[in-house]
């Protein structure tokens, strides 16, 4: 029964923190958040999103871009 209880606790525990992290980062905003906010060419763009100015995927010229 107590090991029960120490499961539940660490994993709502593990969800609050999770959830504590995550409204952190979204309140900096897109790029703030962003892990490459420093190294991500739309992060220095007048983009609205780190993930390019569609939001759909990395900004034109990115090296993390497709191939075409």
């Amino acid at each position: 029964m107590f090991v029960n209880l120490l499961i539940v606790a660490a994993i709502f525990g593990y969800t609050a923190w999770v959830l504590y992290r995550h409204i952190q980062k979204s309140k900096k905003g897109a790029c703030a958040g962003c892990d490459k906010s420093k190294t991500c060419p739309a992060a220095s763009s007048s983009s609205l999103s780190c993930c390019g100015p569609s939001g759909s995927g990395p900004a034109p010229g990115s090296p993390y871009g497709r191939e075409a």
